[in-house]
């Protein structure tokens, strides 16, 4: 009987490595080794996301991934790897042997970027070139690498006029430093890799992954996705402190999609992976529905019976170029819309996204009785 592939997981404890964690913990086809750095437990259901057979808002789960979720402890434990340290994480892989390594951690918050620059560009860039580096070097076996990526790679159309929607072959011209550094941990892929190479013998299993704004449906915390945070404006105002109308982006096209339709999207190329070893390439996931941040915050008020009125008086939708106006912020392009159908060619089948009424609604129920209005 053959050895189930190793499938490891870095950034387990982020909401895409954890959704990816979760879909993949409740197959027994995989053994499953998630790390993290400074979240080392990760609660996989909870009251208000609940497994797929307690569900209702998801539809007929099938017997097995019913069981399977059943099976699955709440809260797991995922160990400890520090990715700057390459001495430890070349250790921590010889150790663990991996048949496919997903490279979820990242510095993602394009601000937060900006303010720690050095670290930022270590864990996006240099901790990729190392894993990469590492995946080409095993005697014995060469594991797959897959690399999530932005679509802030592109601009937009402003500098390069190359205008969305944009597939893996569009000229790349990213504007703000965390898009560039995707964009340098893409090179170093394809560079370290040699992916697409004709020489199968010197070339690497690097698949590079480029993924819009995400959000995820187990979130306890506003401030883990962007699609969530402007929430913050449904709060109830504390005692004592007056309501400042806040001015929320209506000016960039996002299209937000969940974390736990990008996992099923990596589950079939892991699968994919394991079948055939010279697997590689660029490939885009995303839902296609698109929305400002100010359109997504009236759907979430609608969703959570926020009236009009109480909405107006603490949000207005911003239609100028939030960077204009805020010259300390990382600058972000209008639209960076992703075109998947290569993605669903290769893999052969096409993942069915949740609609945004769908997705606000579950992951609102992370945050129950917090709002105005409830």
């Amino acid at each position: 009987m053959s050895k189930q592939p190793t499938v490891l997981i870095t950034g387990a404890s982020g909401m895409l490595g954890r959704a990816l964690h979760r879909l993949l913990l409740t197959s027994s086809s995989y053994n499953v080794v998630g790390t993290g750095h400074s979240r080392l437990t990760v609660t996989h259901y909870h009251e208000h996301f609940p497994p797929p057979n307690n569900d209702t808002a998801h539809s007929s789960p099938s017997a097995a991934a019913a069981a399977a979720a059943d099976s699955l402890a709440n809260t797991v434990e995922l160990h400890k790897l520090d990715l700057l340290d390459h001495k430890a994480t070349t250790e921590f892989i010889q150790h663990h042997h991996p048949d496919i390594i997903i490279h979820c951690a990242a510095q993602r918050y394009p601000d937060a970027f900006e303010s720690n620059l050095e670290e930022s560009i270590q864990l996006n860039v240099e901790s990729t070139r190392h894993l990469a580096q590492i995946c080409m070097s095993q005697p014995d076996y060469r594991p797959h690498l897959i690399y999530i990526s932005t679509s802030y790679v592109f601009d937009g159309g402003v500098i390069s006029k190359e205008f969305p929607p944009y597939v893996p072959t569009s000229v790349a011209n990213p504007i703000n430093n965390y898009g560039r550094s995707k964009w340098d941990g893409e090179c170093v892929i394809r560079d370290v890799m040699n992916v697409a190479k004709s020489n199968s013998d010197c070339r690497g299993r690097g698949i590079i992954v480029r993924v819009p704004l995400l959000y995820g449906e187990d979130c306890i915390q506003l401030d883990e996705s962007p699609a969530l945070e402007m929430m913050k404006v449904l709060l109830p105002a504390t005692a004592g402190s007056t309501i400042k109308k806040k001015k929320i982006d209506n000016w960039a096209l996002r299209f937000p999609t969940s974390c736990e339709d990008v996992a099923k999207a990596l589950k079939l190329m892991i699968d994919r992976a394991l079948i055939d070893k010279h697997f590689d390439g660029t490939y885009h996931v995303s839902s296609p529905h698109g929305i400002t941040k100010y359109g997504l915050l009236q759907l979430q008020s609608q969703l959570l019976n926020v009236p009009k009125s109480e909405l107006d008086e603490r949000a207005v939708g911003n239609d100028d170029n939030p960077s204009a106006a805020n010259p300390l912020a990382a600058p972000r392009p209008q639209c960076t819309q992703l075109n998947c159908e290569d993605t669903w060619s290769a893999l052969g089948c096409q993942v069915e996204f949740t609609t945004l009424q769908d997705g606000m609604r579950r992951s609102s129920r992370g945050f129950p009785g917090r709002f105005i209005g409830q």
